[in-house]
């Protein structure tokens, strides 16, 4: 196995590790789901950012949103009011969660070019010297 594969898969996996690191932190957590009366939800779910489902006592009493969905802009009195402190944490760390799993892909991204951009130059560097010491000999 070449040196840069060595280098690049090493290099690589420590930065894996850590995005999972944060991942499983930030996932655990979470101990609720962002609507009232909902329960965490999995992890892919979040990821995709698709709608939890509105508990039936929601739709069945009709609420307004702004009892029930912790997702919503809420005034601090209003969230206390309503009971959804924990679900508005739980919608604050499912954000979290998607924002680090989004940033992970991004950092990976720019890290593959940077990686290889930087052994490019390592190695020109590494032949322009050896070019110059046979010269000089």
């Amino acid at each position: 196995m070449k040196l840069k594969t060595k280098a690049w898969l090493v290099s690589q996996g420590l930065l894996v590790i850590t995005a999972v690191l944060i991942q499983l932190t930030f996932y655990r957590e979470i101990k609720l789901g962002p609507l009232l009366g909902t329960t965490k939800r999995p992890y892919w779910e979040i990821i995709s950012d698709r709608p939890p489902p509105i508990p039936e006592f929601i739709r069945e009493k009709q609420l307004p949103p702004k009892l029930w969905d912790a997702r919503l802009p809420l005034s601090l009195d209003e969230i206390r009011s309503a009971n959804l402190v924990g679900h508005r944490r739980a919608h604050r760390r499912e954000s979290g969660l998607r924002m680090s799993f989004y940033g992970g892909l991004l950092v990976n991204a720019i890290y593959m070019f940077g990686f290889h951009l930087v052994y490019y130059q390592i190695r020109k560097t590494l032949a322009r010297a050896t070019v110059n010491k046979h010269a000089s000999t």
